[in-house]
């Protein structure tokens, strides 16, 4: 039986650091799920935006991209990205029969970022971007296609998150390096009840780069060089350091034929203050 979970986009808040506490997306076995060869392609299909360049001095959503893999494959942990751009797409949300290990994924081994407007029909909400993640049994992911919200205004810049005239508009690399992290198989520490400095926390942020807890997540699940935290367990591939309590109440737990998805909803950045 494959098991799904969609995860959803971010919200603004402040980080404290107190304690590690990443979280990875755990299969029915107990397990982390991730990619058994230590690597996934990732098939980029955002293009180019209307008015290049973009903030960050990058000429394409592309790039944004490639950076945000980029940050991911030089974090010590033993996982690469390999980033493609164009190319064939398999619609994710094509009901053609055959071709989607999971609903609303597409092939196995098929990790497309796409603009879509809304996710296989059902809308957004106040969710920026989301990752479909499908996997078998034994944890092992089968594919993960990123959905991109096209309906919210984007760039891609560092530093704080920006809000002309009071709107937000969102910095994509930071957004995308969130979703990578849930592609690889990592989850939100603080919807497991951490307080930590992370960009896999739910909440869009000021931070716009990996931090420590990020880089120890991604090593818990395919070892290498990231600083674990002290009196934390780190073996690749079978299970890393998760809070097992009880999801935050932003969880709904839906059931379809041959497979359970859990929808991770978030609202998306408001003006300052809120």
């Amino acid at each position: 039986m494959w098991r799904i979970v969609i995860l959803g986009a971010l919200l603004p808040v402040l980080g404290a650091n107190s304690a590690f506490g990443f979280a990875c997306i755990q299969a029915g076995n107990g397990q982390c799920i991730h990619w058994a060869q230590h690597a996934a392609t990732v098939d980029t299909f955002l293009g180019t935006p209307t008015r290049p360049p973009l903030a960050n001095g990058t000429a394409t959503w592309d790039q944004n991209v490639m950076s945000a893999a980029n940050d991911w494959n030089t974090s010590g942990a033993n996982f690469q990205f390999t980033v493609t751009v164009g190319g064939q797409l398999f619609d994710p949300c094509s009901s053609t029969p055959g071709t989607h290990v999971c609903p609303n994924t597409g092939p196995v081994g098929n990790n497309p970022v796409i603009f879509r407007s809304n996710f296989c029909g059902m809308g957004f909400g106040d969710i920026l971007e989301l990752v479909n993640d499908c996997w078998a049994g034994d944890a092992t992911i089968l594919n993960a296609p990123v959905f991109v919200n096209s309906t919210v205004s984007w760039n891609a810049y560092d530093g704080p998150l920006q809000f002309p005239a009071g709107q937000p508009v969102y910095d994509i690399r930071r957004v995308l390096l969130h979703e990578l992290g849930h592609v690889l198989g990592l989850d939100h520490p603080d919807a497991h009840g951490q307080t930590v400095a992370a960009i896999m926390n739910s909440h869009v942020s000021n931070l716009d780069r990996l931090q420590a807890d990020d880089r120890s997540g991604e090593s818990s699940i395919y070892g290498g060089g990231g600083s674990a935290p002290s009196g934390s367990s780190a073996a690749p591939t079978s299970g890393c350091q998760v809070d097992r309590r009880p999801a935050a109440p932003t969880v709904w737990l839906f059931v379809f034929p041959l497979c359970a998805a859990a929808l991770l909803w978030s609202r998306r950045a408001g003006s300052p203050g809120d």
